[in-house]
């Protein structure tokens, strides 16, 4: 009798099925990690320097009239020669849109301070690691931060390798990106990802502005070259202070203090940018740089080492003011509404980090006062030269009295700032970097 004969496409699917559960099961190739070679060597134009860095936005220092003016990569011409010689890096807060990082890069760059060595030349770079622009999101979002922080590592190695010793390049970390700079220092980074230490040895300074992580959380700049400097403002009490309480940036929220009386607390006095680091001493007055800076050498490499690390004060006077003409002592009320004048004052800008409302009219001058003259100087120099404010806020509320009415809406005092506009990326920081 012959044989039955079985059907083709039945041999072929018993062929075929083990390959492709093979295929299905089989684990994806790791991403390798970014290497950076002579690519990155060589004369800039604005999109290579975009390449070089990884970075979707920069301002670049010109001098106009014996003045620092800034001027945004969008406004460069394509062929333009870039100097990236004196480099400053801001790390993004959390949910932070491109167009309004512009505005805090602007006024660094409009600063009057520089790197001792041509300090008229100057690169502000964005290093944005957000993928969204959920503030809350973004704030616990711990995978973007460490690949965040490998980012930095880059762009620290890029630039030491383009300019060695003869270069100079600092960091500004901001809200949630103050959680992304100490990773990167700490060498929280992806698996599979590199670090670089003689890259992060190679920054000059640090600065952390609004810091949303614990006071007792470690500062690891030990290596740099400069000084670190966190700011503290006793204001900045719900970002600052409250978010770190609950849920610090990058970390889980504490869930068991929900079930306490805990997060009602309105001071709990735990965030670093209200109270500072505990384990670090505070400078309150610019001749203490002073004295620093004149000890003999015998006592220059011990008091190098015990002020290497600061807390800086904010100025007093630093307050912004709301709708309703009055200022806004701390940000206590502000539980689900997000805007935290307090907060985003420290980068020069309004409620919810914006710039075009009548209640930011009312302080934007001395908000750009404290970017330009305290957080550039911090950056640039590694000190402070005052602690005051030249400029005043002047309030909408025509008499000093507790009127119920917003002011600011109908008598606005300046005309609403406008941020250099431009499309965002929509790629998040992992794509961004491959």
């Amino acid at each position: 009798m012959q044989a039955m004969q079985t059907p083709k496409w039945i041999v072929l699917l018993a062929l075929g099925l083990p390959v492709v559960l093979a295929a299905g099961c089989e684990r994806k190739a790791p991403r390798l990690p970014r290497y950076i070679g002579g690519d990155v060597l060589g004369a800039l134009t604005p999109q290579a320097l975009r390449d070089a860095y990884r970075t979707p936005a920069f301002a670049v220092r010109d001098v106009q009239d014996g003045r620092h003016v800034a001027l945004q990569d969008t406004e460069l011409p394509p062929g333009a020669a870039v100097d990236d010689s004196n480099l400053l890096i801001y790390v993004e807060g959390s949910g932070d849109p491109v167009t309004l990082s512009r505005w805090t890069m602007g006024l660094l760059a409009e600063s009057p301070h520089g790197f001792p060595e041509q300090p008229h030349r100057l690169v502000v770079v964005l290093l944005k690691w957000g993928t969204s622009h959920d503030v809350v999101t973004e704030h616990l979002n711990r995978k973007a931060q460490m690949a965040g922080a490998a980012l930095l590592n880059d762009i620290l190695e890029v630039h030491r390798r383009r300019h060695g010793a003869r270069g100079h390049a600092s960091v500004i970390g901001f809200s949630a990106g103050t959680r992304v700079t100490q990773m990167a220092f700490l060498g929280t980074v992806p698996e599979g990802e590199d670090t670089h230490p003689e890259g992060l040895a190679h920054a000059d300074h640090v600065v952390f502005l609004g810091s949303s992580i614990s006071c007792l959380d470690p500062t690891p700049f030990e290596e740099m070259r400069g000084r670190f400097l966190s700011f503290i403002n006793p204001r900045d009490t719900h970002y600052g202070d409250r978010a770190p309480f609950v849920a610090p940036a990058g970390e889980e929220p504490r869930y068991g203090k929900f079930l306490t009386l805990e997060p009602t607390l309105r001071h709990p006095n735990f965030g670093a940018s209200v109270i500072g680091f505990r384990h670090l001493p505070t400078l309150t007055r610019p001749d203490q740089f002073d004295a620093l800076q004149r000890a003999g050498p015998r006592a220059r490499p011990a008091l190098e080492r015990a002020f290497k690390r600061v807390n800086v004060p904010v100025p007093a006077d630093l307050v912004p003011f709301n709708v309703f003409g009055d200022p806004v002592a701390n940000d206590d009320g502000d539980d689900y509404l997000n805007l935290a004048p307090n907060h985003y004052v420290l980068v020069g800008r309004g409620p919810a980090g914006r710039i075009d409302g009548p209640d930011f009219a009312q302080y934007q001058g001395p908000a750009k006062e404290f970017v330009t003259e305290h957080v550039a100087a911090a950056a640039l120099c590694g000190r402070l030269y005052r602690f005051d404010l030249a400029s005043r806020a002047t309030s909408a509320k025509p008499l000093n009295l507790p009127l119920p009415f917003p002011w600011a809406v109908i008598r606005n005092p300046g005309a609403p700032a406008k941020a250099p506009s431009e499309g965002e990326p929509t790629e998040p920081v992992e794509k961004r970097r491959e």
